[in-house]
């Protein structure tokens, strides 16, 4: 074999062991589609406040995520409701329709649609529960694009609600 030859060789068989690395890494990552990703939120009611963002959705709850992804979470919400509130004996459910944003420092990170509904007993607190996709991903996140959401937990009615509405619950990509 020639210096040349072997030198290509060489130079191809490196980069062969880089793209092997890499593939080890992304099979490794959190963020590998496939793989279930789960944080846990803790929000709070912040529709008393009156946000809107440039599609005239208010902003309705934040919530900070922790876990297989962390930073801090918006959620903006269609009005009107996709359906109207249902009455029944013992209580009513709420449905909604919502943008919602994965933020780090001033950084988006991801951002994607959901709808669901709250079921609010009489008198008692609430259990919200909605689904969803990734719509938006930046960096290191572009592979979640696509993926289905599950969103969830109770919302504690607080001494005066609306205001006072916040909970812990689940936000997954699947």
């Amino acid at each position: 074999m020639n210096k040349i030859a072997a030198w290509r060789f060489s130079g191809l068989m490196l980069v062969l062991y880089a793209l092997q690395a890499t593939q080890i890494a992304l099979a490794e990552s959190d963020l590998v589609p496939g793989r279930l990703i789960t944080g846990t939120i803790t929000y709070w009611f912040v529709g008393h406040l009156g946000q809107t963002d440039d599609e005239g959705r208010l902003l309705i709850w934040e919530a900070k995520i922790e876990g297989d992804i962390q930073g801090k979470m918006k959620w903006w919400f269609v009005n009107p409701p996709p359906a109207t509130d249902i009455t029944y004996t013992g209580g009513r459910l709420t449905f909604y329709a919502a943008r919602w944003e994965l933020w780090s420092e001033e950084e988006l990170l991801m951002a994607g649609e959901s709808a669901g509904k709250t079921n609010f007993r009489d008198g008692a607190d609430g259990i919200w529960d909605g689904h969803g996709r990734v719509t938006q991903a930046n960096g290191m996140y572009k592979p979640l694009k696509g993926r289905l959401v599950y969103e969830t937990g109770p919302v504690i009615l607080g001494s005066d609600p609306p205001e006072s509405f916040s909970g812990t619950g689940v936000f997954q990509i699947y």
